[in-house]
């Protein structure tokens, strides 16, 4: 911000007996030193910028609280500038970094009036206020006036670092009249202070006996008087009625738009893509004579464009129909076969017709696709096939009780649709299928012209005979539109495809068989004779454990494929619970052992992150830096499973991996954690940022040795997680090491010398938080030949040797190997 003051030009505007010192922006700040400060020696800010976020209102009443917040701000210029001009009393601060440390790092005290410039950075904050007609000519609103009642308002002083950024204060203005508001600051020997004004208006006080322009009859009657009675409140009598008028009205425009509104409603058009092919066919036991060959109208058809939809030859199973998954379950998929296809509104009428259909022994509509050549009507899958398999099938020994059932369940969903003024048209038993309750159920009803096109087929000479069996007398020589009376014929016929029903009702069958459709009696009326009939005296659940015992080498077979199921689930269980928890403890965890914390005496851990990360991230979208991260950590995965590590976590951009836990490896992990270490940062000279190829990733890495302690926290999401110093020391390794590096400890260092096969250099002492002063190594690198495996064995064997030895020696009367073989 160019500052007019570095131009020695003062552009003073006089606002009555005072005069202004700032611009007309949001920009109004200056800057002074802090001792003896007037309005003739304001300095040269040197980057810290001050500016209002929420500037104060322009009007404002006397006693009303309101909220400013006001940002200050630092350049990069600022700090050398402060050096430059002593800003900082500190001796210690004697270059831009340990002055921007010091304001952006530096806790300030709790209590703000223990805040001063040697322990805070901006170690003073607070608002002041000056109304201008109590200002003398002499002065103006500056930092510089005491507390003497000049300045009429002071809000609580505050302070703080740098990084804070925004500070909000609630003021409270009293005096009448433009008020000048100042937002003042200190750090270091200077000040900052920037300037608003506010009209301050006088309250209003109802009861002096004045009417004032804020005041109103209904707020204020001692002042104004009793109001008098309005249209409004002559039109309140007649209002209720009007309202209740008015609900009729909208009620009924409700619900015609309700109407309208499931009509247009395209919730039910599917994407035939979603639906996934039914990877294990739905086949149960039913006859091979029941599958028609072409074309067919039945949804229990095999026949459509899925090449899933073939029967297995030379078994007797029969896939009933063509099948899928959709939205999480099985649904009966039925193509239609046509070139062109349009959504028409008639279409949609038919589609709306058929949603609002619901009833036990209908197939429900689930939905449709529309888009050529997958134009498909999508419903309720019934897994035990259509009526003519099961009665076809010499398996299914069904009684009449059974049979008769049916022809109820039958009998119930046309009476449904028939009171919904539905055809059918296309009635059979490759029409009636049967849910997995044995509940009958009528299915290929409705959707006429969503169906104009299928079976334009040539049709074989047994569907031929079909359709004349089941056509109605007077559509013999007539292509008449379905009626009524020919959903009945077509009903008694399904009835003479069970022989043991026509015994009970064969008037009822030669009444709706009667050439004159108008003799022929309603399914409702069919509903009550059959309701009257009904001889059953066994109970549903009888028949149905009594066919269940002819089912049982069927359900043997079953449960055995459910098994086989059962066992690759687990399986696929196991392989994602290893990669949460290390093997061993999760089978633990698995049969119920508790589990305690295990204590390691010697682990490397090693941490890692990436260089600018949050600079990446606020340049990048969220699903950017989640790809980059999972391509990342993919990579890094790839590569940690050459090594006998154990990958603990991943924070954010944070990389956590340990040796030795929870495999104890003697002292090897020190070795496979850094082999491990020089490869994910060689790795990452090569990677490339995807949206951001030309970006060369850096990341900085630590490793630590020493003793740790391991153990599952949680119940849910369980975590193995590691605990002790040594966590806290590797991190630090990390966070004080620099881009494409790998800082170790000293604790890591020795246990690499003594493996031997790298290379380290010295960094120096280090002061790390919490640790003090600690020697640390750069890992460069391995030398020509690493330690081999056998050299590596032998290290494991002989600390395994060596820990057995002291144990066993600590036991009371051993004799040592030496001492056997050595006579003196």
């Amino acid at each position: 911000m160019k500052k007019r003051l570095q131009l020695l030009i003062w552009v003073c505007v006089c606002v009555g007996p005072t005069c202004c010192w700032h611009d007309l922006d949001n920009s109004e700040y200056d800057c002074w030193p802090l001792d003896r400060p007037n309005e003739n020696n304001m300095i040269d800010c040197g980057g810290l910028e001050m500016s209002w976020v929420v500037r104060p209102p322009e009007l404002v009443k006397s006693g009303e609280v309101f909220s400013v917040t006001y940002s200050v701000t630092a350049q990069d210029s600022f700090y050398s500038w402060a050096v430059q001009n002593h800003v900082f009393t500190q001796s210690s601060i004697k270059n831009a970094g340990e002055a921007r440390r010091f304001c952006e790092h530096h806790d300030c005290p709790t209590n703000w009036k223990d805040a001063n410039g040697e322990n805070c950075c901006i170690h003073h904050a607070n608002i002041h206020s000056c109304p201008l007609g109590h200002m003398t000519t002499e002065s103006i609103c500056g930092p510089w006036i005491p507390d003497d009642g000049k300045i009429f308002t002071h809000t609580i002083s505050t302070s703080g670092k740098m990084t804070q950024t925004n500070w909000t204060a609630k003021v409270v203005l009293f005096h009448a009249g433009l008020t000048s508001l100042i937002a003042h600051i200190r750090v270091g020997r200077m000040q900052v202070a920037l300037e608003a004004k506010s009209t301050v208006l006088p309250a209003v006080v109802c009861g002096d006996g004045i009417c004032e322009e804020a005041e109103l009859c209904s707020t204020c009657p001692a002042d104004c008087g009793e109001c008098p009675m309005t249209a409004a409140t002559k039109l309140a009598i007649g209002l209720p009625l009007s309202l209740l008028c008015l609900s009729f009205i909208l009620t009924a425009v409700w619900l015609r738009y309700q109407k309208e509104k499931l009509l247009w409603d395209e919730s039910w058009i599917i994407d035939f893509s979603t639906i996934k092919q039914d990877q294990e066919a739905h086949m149960t036991m039913g006859s091979i004579m029941s599958v028609p060959v072409g074309n067919s109208d039945s949804n229990t058809s095999c026949v459509t464009a899925l090449s899933s939809c073939t029967g297995q030859p030379g078994t007797r199973k029969t896939l009933f129909t063509c099948t899928g998954i959709y939205d999480g379950r099985t649904v009966a998929i039925k193509k239609i076969q046509t070139k062109t296809f349009s959504l028409s509104k008639t279409i949609r009428q038919e589609v709306k017709q058929v949603r609002e259909l619901d009833h036990p022994n209908l197939c429900k509509f689930i939905g449709g696709c529309v888009e050529v050549p997958d134009v498909a009507i999508v419903t309720e899958y019934c897994p035990k096939g259509s009526l003519n398999d099961v009665l076809l099938n010499e398996e299914i020994p069904l009684n009449w009780g059974f049979r008769f059932s049916f022809a109820t369940d039958i009998v119930r969903g046309m009476s449904y649709l028939h009171q919904h003024r539905i055809c059918h048209g296309r009635l059979k038993s490759l029409n009636c299928v049967l849910d997995d309750r044995w509940v009958c159920k009528i299915t290929d009803y409705g959707l006429r012209t969503y169906r104009r096109d299928d079976g334009m087929e040539p049709l074989s000479t047994y569907q031929q005979r079909l359709l004349e069996v089941y056509m109605p007398p007077e559509f013999q020589n007539s292509n008449m539109e379905p009626t009524l009376a020919g959903d009945v014929f077509r009903c008694s016929q399904v009835a003479l495809e069970a022989p043991q029903s026509v015994n009970a009702s064969s008037e009822l069958i030669r009444r709706c068989r009667s050439h004159n459709p108008a003799h022929r009696p309603t399914f409702e009326q069919i509903r009550k004779f059959l309701h009257r009939i009904n001889p059953i005296k066994t109970s549903p659940v009888d028949m149905m454990m009594n066919l269940m015992e002819k089912y049982s080498k069927h359900l043997e077979v079953l449960v055995a494929e459910r098994t086989q199921d059962l066992m690759h689930e687990k399986q696929k269980t196991d392989r994602l619970l290893y990669s949460m928890l290390p093997k061993q403890v999760a089978d633990d965890l698995r049969q119920g052992k508790p589990m305690q914390a295990q204590s390691y005496v010697s682990a490397t851990v090693f941490f890692s992150d990436i260089v600018g990360f949050t600079q990446l991230s606020s340049s990048s979208t969220p699903y950017q830096v989640v790809d980059f991260l999972n391509k990342l950590y993919t990579t890094f995965d790839d590569i940690i499973d050459n090594y006998d590590v154990y990958k603990v976590e991943t924070i954010g951009d944070a990389y956590m991996v340990v040796s030795g836990v929870p495999r104890v490896n003697g002292i090897l992990h020190a070795s496979q954690i850094s082999s491990m270490a020089l490869d994910l940062v060689g790795v990452c000279r090569t990677f490339r940022i995807p949206h951001k190829p030309n970006t060369q990733l850096q990341i900085r890495a630590g490793i630590h040795s020493g003793p740790v302690v391991a153990g599952v926290v949680g119940t849910k999401m369980p975590r193995y997680c590691l605990f002790g110093d040594t966590v806290n020391t590797a991190s630090r390794m990390e966070s004080n090491s620099l881009a494409l590096k790998i800082q170790c400890s000293s604790s890591t260092f020795y246990l690499l010398e003594e493996i031997g096969g790298y290379v380290l250099e010295c960094r120096g002492t280090l002061q790390v938080k919490g640790k003090g002063d600690m020697v640390t190594y750069w890992l460069e690198g391995t030398k020509t030949s690493l330690v081999s495996k056998e050299t590596a064995k032998h290290i494991v064997l002989e600390t395994e040797a060596e820990k057995e030895a002291e144990l066993r020696s600590s036991v009371p009367g051993f004799l040592s190997d030496d001492l056997l073989l050595d006579p003196s």
